[in-house]
């Protein structure tokens, strides 16, 4: 499974306090008020063996979007990763957009790849 097939995975039936989260590469084009975007932010070789790359590193920002509270949707997002080997290595601060009306919160993660 691929890095793109995994996050679809991860976020295809995306529970939090019984409500389904929507998710989207890059953007969200639906008409929920809640949801998360993820974008692939970095790619690199991080480990070498006899002139070839033996692992790499990905990161990953994925965005919630909200009208209310997005602490439970945080948490989640937090957990599933984490259950998936990924690392949160930063967050960003808590955003209010005026021009959508939605609270944002940044994640990042990363995860080693064996090649």
């Amino acid at each position: 499974m691929n890095d793109y097939e995994l996050m679809n995975s991860i976020f295809s039936n995306f529970i939090v306090n019984g409500k389904t989260i929507p998710a989207g590469y890059l953007t969200y084009d639906g008409k929920e008020t809640t949801y998360i975007t993820y974008t692939f932010t970095a790619d690199r070789p991080a480990l070498f063996g006899d002139d070839k790359e033996l692992e790499s590193v990905i990161t990953i920002d994925i965005d919630i979007f909200s009208k209310g509270n997005f602490l439970a949707i945080e948490n989640k997002v937090k957990e599933v990763m984490e259950n998936n080997d990924f690392i949160r290595i930063d967050s960003s601060p808590d955003m209010y957009e005026k021009e959508t009306g939605l609270y944002h919160k940044t994640l990042e993660f990363e995860k080693v790849r064996n090649k």
